[in-house]
C-alpha cells in the first residue's frame, strides 16, 4: 500500500511538472539564472571595438531578440576572450533554438571572423546551451601567445626600419605590400590540401617565419600591419579566397597581396600592383570568380 501511494505521488508530481513546465522554467530563470551575475566582458589589446555596417558592438550581452544574436557573437569574438557565458532574456521564447541555428550555420561565424583582428579570430568554437537560457562559448584562437609574440617582433622591426612620420598612409601600405611579396613564396604544395586551413601557411606566422603562404597568410599579415599603423581594415572572403579591404582617403579599397605575388612557370619572383588599392568595380572587372563576394555582408565594399 505504501509503495502504491508513493507511485501515485510521483505520478502526480510528473503530471504537474508537465502541465506547469513553462511556469517552472520561468521561475528558475527569474529566480536562479537571473541571480547569476553576468560576467563582465574583458577586451584584450587587439579588440577593435569597431562598428561596421554588417555587425556592431553590442552594449547589452543579454539576448532579447533574434536580431541581436549576430552582434553578440561578434562582440565576444572581437574581445579575444577564450571562454564566455551569456544569457537569453526569459521573454524570448525561441532564444536558445535561434542561437543554436545561428551557430550551426558555419558561414555565419566565418563571415564574422573577418571583421575581428586576426589574433582574435577563431580556429574552433564549441557551444553549450542550457534549458534555462545560459549559453557558453569556448573559443580556440588561430594564434597562440608565442606566435603572436614572434609575428609582432617581425612586423615591429619592419616598421622601425622602414616607416617614418614623413610617409603618408599609402606609402606605408606600399612599403609593406612590397616587403611581403619580395620575401614570400606562394605555397603551391598546401594550396589544394584539405588541411590547408590548419597549415602555418594560412597564417602570418608561416609567411614571416617560413616565408611561405597562401591567401590567408598574406591577408592576416597585412591586416596585422594595418592595425599597427592605425589604418581601418577588414578581411573580405569568398569560398575560394580572402583578401584585405582597406579604408584610405575616405574610401574602402581592395588590396589583394596574394594576387600581386603570382606564381610563375620558371619560379622567378614578380612584384605586381594589379590588385593594389582598387575599388570594387575595378576588382570585379578583373575577376568575378574568386573575388565575387557576398555584397550583403561586406557592405563597405559596395
Amino acid at each position: 500500500m505504501k509503495k502504491l501511494i508513493a507511485y501515485l505521488i510521483m505520478l502526480v508530481v510528473i503530471i504537474l511538472t508537465f502541465i506547469y513546465r513553462d511556469e517552472i522554467t520561468n521561475y528558475v530563470t527569474n529566480n536562479i539564472i537571473k541571480q547569476e551575475k553576468q560576467e563582465e566582458l574583458k577586451y584584450n589589446d587587439y579588440a577593435r571595438k569597431q562598428d561596421y555596417k554588417y555587425v556592431s558592438i553590442a552594449n547589452d550581452l543579454k539576448i532579447n531578440s533574434k536580431d541581436e544574436i549576430k552582434n553578440i557573437f561578434y562582440t565576444i569574438l572581437d574581445s579575444g576572450i577564450d571562454s564566455y557565458s551569456f544569457y537569453c532574456d526569459s521573454d524570448y521564447k525561441n532564444c536558445t533554438k535561434d542561437v543554436e541555428h545561428f551557430f550551426n550555420d558555419k558561414d555565419n561565424l566565418s563571415e564574422i571572423n573577418n571583421f575581428v583582428h586576426p589574433y582574435n579570430s577563431f580556429k574552433n568554437i564549441k557551444i553549450s546551451v542550457t534549458n534555462y537560457g545560459k549559453i557558453t562559448l569556448n573559443i580556440t584562437h588561430v594564434y597562440n601567445k608565442d606566435e603572436i609574440s614572434v609575428v609582432n617582433d617581425q612586423i615591429d622591426t619592419f616598421i622601425k626600419d622602414n616607416i617614418n612620420d614623413s610617409m603618408n598612409n599609402e606609402e606605408k601600405i606600399k612599403a609593406f605590400h612590397d616587403y611581403i611579396i619580395n620575401n614570400t613564396k606562394f605555397d603551391t604544395e598546401i594550396e589544394n590540401s584539405s588541411d590547408r586551413l590548419n597549415s602555418t601557411s594560412y597564417t602570418a606566422y608561416g609567411l614571416l617565419i617560413n616565408h611561405k603562404a597562401i591567401c590567408g597568410g598574406y591577408t592576416d599579415t597585412m591586416a596585422i600591419y594595418l592595425d599597427k599603423i592605425n589604418i581601418p581594415n577588414l578581411r573580405i572572403s569568398t569560398n575560394e579566397h580572402v583578401w584585405n579591404l582597406v579604408y584610405l582617403n575616405d574610401k574602402w579599397l581592395n588590396l589583394d597581396v596574394t594576387w600581386d605575388d603570382p606564381v610563375t612557370s620558371n619560379g622567378t619572383d614578380m612584384l605586381m600592383y594589379d590588385y593594389y588599392l582598387i575599388d570594387t568595380n575595378t576588382l570585379l572587372n578583373k575577376d568575378t570568380t574568386q573575388h565575387n563576394f557576398n555584397k550583403d555582408i561586406y557592405l563597405e565594399a559596395n
